[in-house]
């Protein structure tokens, strides 16, 4: 009698312990978790409520980081993400490929721009055709985001390179940042590369480097910096009422596809990393979103429907509300990786 009892307890233990584990899995497999940068924030929650609202059972988890940084949690600390979104498309596989992801997505397209507010000094002369010499007197302070931290900052480099060739001024990225950083450049017949070191060692109180743009807008309307590079989408949709934008001629802005190859291609930027293998060289190109699915993904299902949201009219409808460009179709490397269910809003990239 006794040994069936304990038979029929130890069954009843076995019993729980698998329901249990059932429990955790099922557990895991509601969760989606989603890593994300600071721009397509309003159209990534559009979609949430959306979604939530059609797949109750599941818990949406965000992490908003600079691009790198996200990539850099799965690729290096091991954490799982069902999506990693980033402000720049093309350096996904350099940075995932081929251990932790194998494809990309192309979604929107965006364009540079700099913010400034009506207390920013010189506000009233800015435009598009003297802001370079507006943002080099003395007393006219300026933010731009840290490069080696992701897009943000050396998309805003770029786009001072960019305005030499397109200004005909070949002092304009020397003036901004050579004199005012450690960040050099140098000139290989019609290329330029740009060298950022691991100390970028601002020389003055003129320049303000931070890990992300969205720090520097409400500094401009404190009267604590008068400008500050970034994109679009990410003034509008991060920034504070009040800031303002400027118009920058598309040669400059990074926002033509047409220009990648005559123009946007001749710039190039060396990322510094602490460990070589992962220093990055970037070729500059217009101004393109991307996002991917790692390998590593615990619910590539909730993903999959997730983002059939997001490149539907929900989500292209919020990114145009932020003044991003959403492709329609968008566009990826490879339509026999990404997952089945959206081959169907989706072409293969050129």
């Amino acid at each position: 009698m006794l040994k069936r009892n304990r038979a029929a307890l130890a069954a009843v233990l076995a019993a729980n312990a698998i329901l249990a584990s059932c429990s955790r899995h099922s557990a895991e497999q509601k969760t989606l978790v989603i890593f994300h940068h600071g721009s397509p924030t309003p159209a990534i929650e559009a979609t949430e409520k959306a979604f939530t609202a059609k797949y109750p059972d599941i818990k949406v988890l965000r992490e908003k980081d600079d691009a790198l940084a996200n990539m850099r949690k799965v690729t290096d600390l091991g954490k799982n993400a069902d999506i990693v979104y980033t402000d720049d498309y093309s350096i996904i596989p350099p940075v995932m490929f081929p251990k932790y992801a194998d494809f990309w997505i192309r979604y929107a397209h965006d364009e540079m721009t700099i913010a400034y507010a009506d207390n920013s000094k010189y506000a009233k002369e800015m435009n598009g055709d003297n802001w370079y010499d507006i943002l080099a007197r003395k007393d006219v302070k300026w933010g731009i985001a840290d490069p080696n931290a992701g897009p943000d900052g050396y998309f805003s480099l770029g786009q001072i390179m960019l305005s030499n060739i397109f200004y005909k001024d070949d002092k304009i990225f020397d003036n901004l940042v050579t004199a005012n950083t450690a960040i050099t450049v140098k000139r290989e017949g019609e290329r330029y590369v740009v060298d950022c070191p691991e100390n970028l060692n601002p020389k003055s109180s003129k320049v303000l480097i931070r890990p992300d743009p969205e720090t520097l807008y409400p500094m401009i309307l404190a009267g604590d910096l008068d400008y500050a590079f970034g994109y679009m989408g990410s003034v509008i949709g991060e920034g504070p009422a009040g800031i303002r934008t400027v118009k920058l001629p598309a040669q400059v802005n990074l926002s033509d596809m047409s220009l990648v190859s005559s123009t946007y291609n001749r710039v190039s930027i060396n990322l510094f990393s602490d460990k070589p293998e992962r220093r990055i060289g970037i070729t500059l190109g217009a101004k393109a979103n991307g996002l991917t699915i790692p390998l590593n993904a615990q619910n590539k299902e909730a993903a999959a429907n997730y983002l059939k949201i997001f490149l539907g009219p929900i989500g292209q409808n919020a990114l145009k509300g932020v003044h991003i460009t959403p492709l329609d179709p968008a566009e990826t490397n490879d339509l026999g990786k990404v997952p089945e269910s959206l081959r169907a809003l989706l072409k293969a990239a050129q």
